[in-house]
């Protein structure tokens, strides 16, 4: 699947999903979903370019494990504290929803992401693709290419990386040790 066209769908489906949240359960913050908008924005772009980098030094990124959980665990606390907050009434729940305008990051997330992956792929004549689902691994291919021809390139794009780890007597999951 191609990336660019995946993060864009990503984007327009969170854009509509914001809307209606913004529509339908409160107020929407114009002030606080600027700002949430603008910081994720900053933060698809400087993420795409994190693995555009990788995937111009390794031909491909495989994005960790790690990161996953670590996102997901983040995730789970700002929805247990929130429901802390709103049950106990700490916070009165109208305030509270005014901060639900961050909705708008996540569809400049991905906009930002596919944006940047458009640019390079102008630039430098390749497409990026993605496959997988939760842990997805980008890697570039030349444009124009039919489904076949993109699968055997990939097929030996990658025995080529299985090669030059096996060359330097490590395997691709061991770590570096110079």
């Amino acid at each position: 699947m191609r990336a660019y066209t995946s993060y864009l769908s990503f984007a327009i489906v969170w854009s509509l999903i914001a809307a209606l949240q913004a529509a339908g359960l409160h107020p929407f913050n114009v002030g606080i979903a600027s700002v949430s908008g603008i910081g994720g924005f900053l933060t698809g772009a400087i993420a795409a370019r994190g693995s555009i980098r990788e995937i111009e030094k390794k031909g491909e990124y495989h994005s960790s494990r790690n990161r996953l959980l670590l996102a997901l665990g983040v995730g789970l606390v700002i929805i247990a504290v929130s429901g802390y907050l709103i049950e106990t009434e700490a916070i009165p729940f109208g305030i509270l929803s005014q901060f639900m305008s961050v909705y708008a990051a996540l569809p400049a997330i991905y906009l930002a992401g596919a944006m940047t992956f458009r640019r390079w792929e102008l630039k430098n004549g390749m497409e990026i693709h993605w496959e997988g689902t939760w842990i997805g691994t980008f890697y570039a291919i030349p444009k124009g290419l039919t489904w076949q021809e993109r699968y055997q390139y990939r097929y030996e794009q990658r025995e080529r990386l299985w090669a030059g780890t096996q060359r330097n007597g490590r395997l691709p999951n061991e770590p570096h040790l110079d």
